[in-house]
């Protein structure tokens, strides 16, 4: 009768967390409108207003031609694959891209064949929608079952969606699908993959979700290792709760993280500790199979290197000198992240770097900065940290160790000997996370009318910036911008500057 009783009891309890579940996992008018309207500028950008997703682009081949090589038993890639990009050793020509994108491309290649070096534009597009279907749902789990005024509540995840899409790197990246923005994208996607499992995992542990983490842990390093590697650093920090729990005390971190107890940690630890062993081996065994070192990048065989001594004499023979740091932090997080144009769109990336010290910088590019370029995912992160270090609801506490470890993962770049604004995506994973709680903390009722309006403007803001700096990147690069494309943009500018010429 006892049982009888509890069981009975507890049916009320387990309807209400399954219907609970249904809510944050639904998706609602407003923001379906916002998921489409922001794939589609997405898909206008990707195809250069074309709306072509099967068309080459240039240096974009590089994943199909891996794929093959895979699938054919070894590594290197024909010349015209990699480009300018290319190490060679032994006479083969090789990347220094990981194989995940590739990994993607093998069962298209076998389905598809005569699509082969055409997939570029579509794997973008894909990598977006898994982007911004992730952050959707890492908002849903951190905001739990706490329920702000239902319009409030919808207008702010649309405006999240927005600037997530919209308003941060993410244009800027998608606007370009050769091979260095397809391995940022797919890095960042799969690190909010991972964000996204680890907090599922946190709320209700199992084996299938835990192996969903490593997937999308190896498949982030795999893809661009310094994003990839906040991923890989969770993973790593989770294996050391679980073999902690399975050792001595079971509920460790159960506060901390929201960490629900795990019925069998051995086991678990088993799993993620596994995961991170391949992840790692494999990336061993591959540079090693390319180049005989552990290295993914030995400079030493680097074509563009080899034809400028000047740059292997001015970087020392690495990418990472933990020296640039300072530089980077002064120049990525600065205010000085746009300069005024003459011309249409009138707003430009900055090309002056904030020097701290003697930085051992190889090239630096048009960039921007976080709080100038993404204002209102700033803002967010900024609240979403301050709520995480509180810790104040359970859905908080879980978003902690995702944040922490894809921030870390990001800073990687930091070291680097390049200033670029396509780095400044391997932020975009933690401002996502931190940017997640933060909209928690804005759905607050106090002053919610004016905080939804102050997100508004900065949202609207920041859509324009990386619009601005999308549109020139894309029409006015330096190189693989094809001529109709540069002079469609020119009659443009000519048009857009006639018409403001004659409004004053």
């Amino acid at each position: 009768m006892p049982i009888a009783i509890a069981q009975i009891d507890s049916a009320p309890d387990r309807t209400d967390a399954i219907l609970s579940r249904v809510r944050r996992t639904s998706f609602n008018g407003p923001v379906l409108l916002a998921f489409a309207i922001s794939l589609l500028i997405c898909a206008w950008f990707v195809t250069w207003g074309d709306w072509k997703f099967f068309q080459h682009d240039g240096l974009a081949s590089f994943n199909d031609a891996q794929a093959l090589s895979l699938l054919n038993g070894h590594l290197d890639v024909p010349r015209e694959a990699i480009g300018f990009e290319a190490y060679i050793y032994n006479g083969k020509a090789y990347g220094y891209f990981g194989i995940g994108p590739a990994l993607l491309r093998i069962p298209l290649l076998i389905l598809f064949p005569h699509l082969d070096g055409l997939w570029s534009r579509s794997m973008m597009i894909l990598a977006c929608a898994a982007a911004l279907v992730s952050a959707y749902r890492i908002l849903l789990l951190v905001r739990g079952s706490s329920q702000p005024p239902a319009a409030f509540q919808r207008l702010l995840t649309c405006l999240f969606i927005f600037s997530a899409a919209l308003g941060s790197t993410n244009l800027f990246i998608i606007g370009r699908s050769y091979i260095f923005h397809e391995a940022i994208i797919w890095g960042s996607s799969f690190a909010l993959l991972f964000a996204w499992a680890l907090l599922n995992y946190f709320e209700s542990p199992s084996r299938l979700t835990l192996a969903l983490c490593g997937t999308f842990a190896f498949l982030s390093f795999h893809s661009r290792a310094t994003t990839g590697a906040g991923a890989l650093l969770g993973l790593c920090l989770l294996t050391a709760i679980l073999a902690w729990r399975a050792l001595t005390d079971r509920d460790v971190m159960r506060s901390f993280l929201g960490f629900r107890p795990v019925s069998n940690p051995l086991s678990h630890t088993i799993i993620a500790g596994s995961c991170v062993g391949v992840t790692l081996l494999t990336y061993a065994e591959i540079n090693y199979a390319k180049f005989h070192t552990l290295s993914s990048m030995p400079l030493r065989y680097y074509e563009l290197y080899v034809q400028a001594p000047d740059r292997m004499e001015r970087t020392e023979g690495r990418q990472i000198h933990p020296a640039n740091t300072p530089t980077t932090v002064a120049t990525y997080f600065g205010l000085r992240g746009f300069e005024f144009d003459l011309h249409f769109p009138w707003i430009g990336l900055s090309r002056k770097p904030t020097i701290v010290g003697s930085p051992k910088i190889d090239v630096i590019e048009p960039f921007s900065t976080v709080p100038t370029s993404m204002p209102a995912l700033t803002l967010l992160a900024l609240i979403g940290s301050v709520l995480l270090v509180r810790g104040s609801t359970e859905g908080f506490r879980r978003a902690r160790l995702p944040a922490a470890a894809l921030l870390a993962g990001g800073g990687v770049v930091l070291m680097t000997v390049g200033i670029t604004e396509r780095y400044l995506h391997d932020f975009y994973p933690a401002l996502i996370v931190c940017g997640a709680t933060g909209i928690c903390g804005i759905a607050s009722r106090k002053w919610l009318p004016a905080k939804t309006a102050l997100l508004a403007l900065l949202t609207a803001a920041s859509i324009v910036i990386n619009l601005a700096f999308a549109i020139v990147n894309q029409r006015l690069g330096s190189w693989g911008v094809p001529l109709e494309k540069r002079t469609e943009f020119l009659q443009w500018q000519q048009k857009a500057d006639h018409l403001f010429s004659r409004a004053k």
